[in-house]
């Protein structure tokens, strides 16, 4: 078993400043503070994830349905939402992407996949996909 800290694919996390591990209580209380959260949905995601996902009623952007990583990238460096949640997305693609906000936007990211990210601000552990689906519901049971 992979540690809870390190980064899933290593050289993801070449970096100084990794992410903060985050609990799903702190990550829900983020969350319920933030003034206009999005949720970024790829389409890596498990369908038992994803069943429980279409429950939370918050603003939804599907890559690469609706829009293309690189857009989406674009969109959130606006400054229009200042949290952004991502889940389901290949992660070497999202660990380049994690880093462009990082350095060029003031928006707060937090990954919530079973992977921990450290080009994120916030992301959840390495965890087991049975403690993913309960941690993804008892966040959308919150909000």
């Amino acid at each position: 078993m992979i540690d809870r800290t390190t980064p899933y694919q290593p050289t993801a996390g070449t970096n100084l400043n990794h992410a903060d591990v985050v609990s799903p209580t702190i990550l829900i209380q983020m969350i319920k503070r933030s003034k206009n959260p999005i949720l970024i949905v790829g389409c890596k995601l498990d369908k038992d994830v994803e069943e429980i996902l279409s429950k939370l009623n918050m603003k939804k952007i599907h890559t690469p349905k609706e829009m293309n990583l690189l857009d989406i990238m674009k969109y959130l460096a606006k400054g229009e939402h200042d949290l952004a949640l991502f889940i389901g997305i290949t992660y070497y693609y999202l660990a380049q992407a994690l880093t462009h906000l990082k350095h060029f936007s003031s928006v707060i990211t937090v990954t919530i996949d079973p992977y921990y990210h450290p080009n994120a601000c916030y992301s959840l552990p390495n965890m087991e996909k049975n403690e993913h689906v309960e941690v993804i519901k008892k966040l959308v049971d919150a909000l």
